[in-house]
Formats: C-alpha cells, structure tokens, sequence
C-alpha cells in the first residue's frame, strides 16, 4: 500500500476516550527549574521536584524522565538535583523510577561526562532550534559520537521536523538511538506529505528513531493543543509504528507562549486536561497504554512493572 493510500484509510473517529495510565506508566518529559530550597534563575518559574510530585498522582503516573530545560544551559546541577530527589517513588517502595537527559558543551571534558554517567544522567538532549541551538550544526556530527562513544548516552534532538530530510543521512549513521521530542517538531508545516515527515518515516522503521508526544501546543496552530492537524499527526505516526511512539507531560510547560509567570495573560495547560487529549490521539487503550508503559520501559531502560526493591 503507498503511503497517501495510507493517509486515506486514517480512522475518522474523534471520540476521546477517558485516559486512565496504566499502572507504572511513565513521564517522559518533565523538566525541573529549581533544586528544592532554591530559587530558579529568572524568567523561570519556581519548580522544584517536590512541586512535580502533585501532578505526577494526579495523572496517575509512576516514572519519570527529565529534561535538562534548555534555558539552564550547559549546568546540569538542577537536573541531578531532582534526579536524586524522584529517583524513588514517594513510599519508598521502588527505587528506579527516574531517568535523566542532560545537555553539555561540544568538547566537554572526558571527566565531567564520567561524572554524570556516575551520578545517574542516561542520555543527552541536544537542541538545534533556531536561535537556541546548543551545538553548531557542523560539530554536531563528531559531538554526538564522541558522547555516546565514552558514555552509550542515547540523545534527544530538539529541531523543526521540517528540516529532517537535509540532515537524515547523518542521523542514520548515528551509533545511538535518537528520540524526537513534540511529535518530531514540526513548527512550520505539519503536512503528511512534506519531505520532513517522510524523512521521519524512513528514520523510524529504521528502528532506532522514536517520538516523543509532548508539547502540542508548541507546533499546534495558535497554540492549540486539539488542533486538528496534531491529531491527525498523531494518528498518522500511531497508526504506521505504535511501537516506537512514547508521551511526556512537557511540565511545568515552559514553552507556553505568554505564559503568567513573564507577566504574560496565559495561564499554563490543563495537566488533567493534555492527558485526556491523549485519548482522543490514541483511542484504542491497549495501544495508548503500550505507549504510556512499555514503550518507556524499551526506549529507558525501565525494568518491567510491576518492580519490587
């Protein structure tokens, strides 16, 4: 079957189903501002980790992976802060509940990666954005290899899913696996059929490629998170290789366009709410659940839940 026969055959129903996660489900994209008792560097809000455990019940998950925020750069000390702090669940009953991504320098020293591996960091994000990129596009190539050759860190890529087709020869070759955060980045286009996403296509069947729903409303339409163009993005990439899709809440959501705490009039998402949209994307449970579950654990190195201690 082609690809646009595909497209064609995408199931219209839009019902959203009440997400209930699976037991030991997993965040894969939460990112923490501040070490408990400390205040967060301006223009960020005041997130600890102890401020994430309240949603992490109420959405009724588990697990969790963090994100190095970008805005704190190459300085990892809040990341491992709150790492150690979620590490273990609040009763103390499982103690491999938590991963973690930093972000580091091109060169960064042999020393300071031994020390990061040794504190707990699992993998590396690297941010090719605009205006925010944390590596230059022609040292990307040797920094990824370098890093994973001294530490096996698999890398999140932050970029415009757009831009996929000029770089997948390079990502391809890549000894890691790559995981691409808010549903492949697609900011400017979210057609089916542009070069990009059929470039992410290629990538995921290669077997080392995951996406990461996170974010809509970061490529969404004025900010929209059930804009229609996500859901059928979603079903699309659901549809064609469930099993290399994973979720993350993206909290406390600090790419939220105006949000309050810049003085902006936008108050942040509806944790509650984001999840329930999930049912809509992915309405059959057993897929949304092996998405929230078990494709965590593959893709992080979760053991199998139930865990005991």
């Amino acid at each position: 079957m082609s690809f646009e026969a595909f497209l064609g055959d995408l199931r219209a129903d839009t019902d959203t189903a009440r997400v209930t996660p699976p037991p030991g489900a997993v965040d894969c994209d939460v990112r923490i501002t501040a070490a408990s008792g400390e205040a967060p560097p301006k223009d960020l809000p005041d997130c600890p980790p102890e401020h994430y455990r309240p949603v992490q019940d109420a959405l009724g998950l588990a697990r969790v992976v963090l994100i190095q925020p970008d805005a704190l750069g190459f300085d990892n000390s809040t990341l491992l802060s709150a790492l150690q702090v979620l590490s273990a669940d609040p009763e103390g009953l499982v103690e491999d509940c938590a991963r973690a991504f930093c972000i580091v320098r091109p060169g960064v020293d042999t020393a300071e990666l031994r020390d990061l591996a040794a504190a707990g960091v699992t993998g590396m994000r690297v941010t090719m954005l605009r205006h925010r990129e944390s590596c230059p596009w022609d040292e990307i190539d040797r920094h990824v290899r370098r890093v994973h050759d001294l530490t096996g860190w698999d890398v999140e890529l932050a970029m415009d899913g757009s831009d996929l087709h000029e770089v997948a020869q390079m990502l391809r070759a890549w000894p890691c696996t790559i995981i691409l955060p808010d549903f492949g980045g697609f900011r400017f286009s979210r057609s089916l059929t542009q070069p990009g996403f059929r470039s992410l296509r290629h990538l995921v069947d290669r077997g080392r490629t995951w996406v990461k729903f996170s974010a809509p409303y970061v490529i969404a339409k004025n900010g929209d998170p059930e804009d229609p163009e996500i859901h059928e993005l979603t079903r699309a990439l659901v549809d064609w290789a469930p099993e290399r899709m994973v979720w993350g809440s993206a909290w406390p959501h600090l790419s939220w366009p105006a949000p309050n705490w810049l003085g902006g009039d936008e108050p942040v998402p509806d944790d509650l709410g984001l999840m329930q949209t999930v049912g809509a994307w992915i309405p059959d449970e057993e897929v949304r659940d092996r998405i929230l579950r078990e494709n965590s654990e593959s893709l992080y190195g979760f053991r199998p839940w139930p865990v005991t201690k």
